[in-house]
């Protein structure tokens, strides 16, 4: 399992939609699900979680919306869990990208943990 971990940038807070993109290498990799984490929920908030998964495409979409949200949320956390497969060996060249608003659209910039080294064997 694999845990999509970000932080917010250092003076950045109120975070209420994000948006990621996970790559993969197809060949080496097959997605078995797509967990939310609990960090858009914090404090209570209620949150719309959706994925897209292209498995052979080696990509997932996921896109994690606070509803009716008029303060955000700062801090770190597990935005989504990804279950792979390995179903050959070689690299998995895993990585992610993603965008965040503030509840007026405002743009966000994110970190994001580096991605792990996988070679499946």
């Amino acid at each position: 399992m694999i845990g999509l971990t970000a932080s917010v940038v250092p003076g950045a807070s109120r975070v209420s939609t994000v948006s990621l993109t996970v790559t993969f290498n197809p060949a080496v990799l097959r997605v078995r699900t797509v967990q939310e984490g609990a960090f858009m929920r914090s404090g209570g908030a209620n949150a719309t979680f959706t994925q897209q998964a292209d498995p052979s495409g080696g990509r997932v979409d996921i896109a994690i919306l606070r509803t009716a949200d008029t303060t955000g949320i700062a801090g770190t956390g597990v935005l989504a869990a990804l279950i792979f497969d390995a179903i050959a060996p070689g690299p998995a060249n895993l990585s992610i990208t993603g965008t965040a608003t503030a509840p007026g659209g405002a743009m966000l910039p994110l970190q994001f943990a580096a991605p792990p080294t996988i070679t499946v064997r």
